[in-house]
C-alpha cells in the first residue's frame, strides 16, 4: 500500500490507495495528479482546483510532435 505524499507534496497515493478500496477506477484521477503535480512545480503549494484549471485556459508548452 502506498502512503505519503508525491515529490510534489500532492497526496497522490493516498487518492489512489482510497479509490482502489473504494473499486473506483483511477482512470481521471491519474491526468488530474499530473496536472496538480506540474501546477504545484509552476506555484506555490497552496495551490487548489482552480490553478489546475487554469491549466487549461493556456497554450501547453511545445513539445514532440507524433505522426
Amino acid at each position: 500500500m502506498r502512503s505519503g505524499t508525491d515529490h510534489a507534496g500532492a497526496p497522490a497515493p493516498a487518492f489512489l490507495d482510497t479509490a482502489e478500496q473504494q473499486g473506483v477506477s483511477p482512470e481521471l484521477l491519474v491526468p488530474y495528479l499530473a496536472l496538480t503535480r506540474r501546477r504545484l512545480a509552476e506555484g506555490s503549494p497552496e495551490e487548489d482546483l482552480a490553478g489546475v484549471v487554469d491549466l487549461f485556459a493556456r497554450p501547453r508548452p511545445a513539445g514532440p510532435t507524433t505522426a
